[in-house]
């Protein structure tokens, strides 16, 4: 074995007549550290089906593991779910694949690197603790639009689905309802339609399909989606950057939403439009994301993204609130408010201004929830949350946005 390089991208290997270029765990994982300390917005593995993912040599999937774990002190394990506050469960890192055979036809592959490392089946086993737990998978890559836009594919698909829910027991799957174009959103609502009645033609009559998609999500048929599906689950985190305003010396972010052509809604605004355009309260799902936007302040009143603030996550351009609020309590930080409903703080530190969630902005989000008669709320994600107890009682958002959503069942 040897390297053609001196910073550990390019080893090879040699024997006899044969000389081989490869990637090792070694080589992609500093690729991984490249990408996180240039602030890039992600990394893609080409393709799934080339890693060793029968574990034929270890552990299955060393090539992704090592573009993409977490590891030490802040390394998020199925037993850190706080099963107690949850009514639902999203497994949100199951990938999907297309690979095409030699006679051109593809076959759909569901990939989960946590399967030979027995994490698949301790997530299935959560519910030996909590029998009325629900847990879903969600399928968020835009291959989805792909797939769906052709009938055999999302027959094999629904397919594959089945086989795969019915060996782990689970309970239903979220699609990403992203923004592929009307002729894909078209074959979006066929997939939808035909994972229903497949479900029940398959003697799983209550297993959930939902899907995940932005509030300011122009075009769709509320209504349409609030027959077919069991819930919609609705984000309404956009990209918070800040502006300076006429004479202003402190910038502020818009906490708004344009909804198809309607400017400047509110949180409160935009959810009943959904409501009003028929998709009733009761399926819809309020999603709240847990992360902090940091922006750099430059002279003269310009703003500048910043992708390396922070080290968790590690494969995000964006900041987790466990480490957010560590660099609140280590520094002098000043607080603010983006809006007057109590929904968008931010934070300013000499040339450092941060959007972010805090106890007070996802309890009243949950509160919002609970006052328009939504199904729920749905925390994005466990392991944003301060899950490690490091600025107070562990789970301080989630607690909050739960507590806030919950006291309709104690009135």
């Amino acid at each position: 074995m040897g390297w053609d390089d001196t910073a550990g991208l390019a080893p090879h290997a040699f024997g006899s007549s044969w000389w081989i270029a490869y990637e090792n765990e070694a080589s992609v994982g500093r690729k991984g550290e490249i990408a996180r300390e240039k602030g890039l917005a992600g990394v893609y593995a080409v393709t799934l089906d080339m890693d060793d993912y029968r574990g034929k040599c270890g552990t299955a999937y060393p090539l992704m593991k090592s573009l993409s774990d977490r590891t030490g002190e802040y390394a998020f394990k199925i037993t850190d779910i706080p099963i107690s506050l949850c009514t639902h469960i999203v497994y949100d890192s199951l990938q999907l694949g297309i690979a095409v055979h030699s006679n051109d036809t593809p076959n759909i592959l569901l990939v989960n690197r946590d399967a030979a490392v027995g994490g698949w089946r301790k997530f299935a086993a959560l519910k030996s603790i909590k029998p009325e737990l629900k847990l879903l998978i969600s399928i968020r890559n835009p291959s989805i639009a792909q797939v769906a836009s052709e009938s055999h594919q999302r027959k094999e698909l629904i397919e594959v689905l089945i086989e795969y829910m019915a060996e782990y027991k689970l309970d239903g799957v979220e699609l990403f309802w992203g923004r592929y174009g009307i002729q894909s959103e078209h074959s979006l609502y066929l997939l939808v339609e035909e994972l229903k009645s497949s479900f029940r033609a398959a003697g799983h009559p209550t297993w959930e399909v939902t899907i995940l998609v932005e509030i300011d999500h122009e075009g769709i048929d509320h209504a349409r989606l609030g027959r077919l599906l069991d819930f919609v689950h609705i984000s309404g985190a956009g990209e918070r950057k800040p502006k300076y305003g006429n004479n202003s010396t402190m910038p502020s972010a818009n906490a708004l939403f344009d909804v198809d052509g309607r400017t400047n809604m509110t949180l409160d605004g935009a959810l009943q439009y959904w409501i009003d355009k028929g998709c009733p309260a009761d399926k819809i799902v309020l999603v709240v994301v847990f992360i902090a936007q940091v922006f750099q302040l430059k002279k003269p009143n310009t703003v500048k993204p910043l992708m390396t603030y922070c080290t968790v996550p590690d494969d995000g351009p964006f900041c987790a609130y466990i480490e957010m609020c560590q660099k609140f309590n280590k520094s002098d930080w000043t607080m603010g408010w983006d809006d007057t409903e109590g929904l968008a703080p931010h934070a300013f530190q000499t040339d450092h201004w941060a959007a972010y969630e805090n106890e007070a902005s996802v309890g009243r989000k949950g509160e919002i929830a609970r006052e328009k008669g939504l199904a729920g709320v749905y925390a994005v994600a466990l392991d944003l949350d301060d899950y490690r107890g490091k600025c107070g009682p562990a789970y301080p958002l989630l607690k909050s946005l739960s507590g806030s959503y919950r006291q309709k069942v104690i009135n």
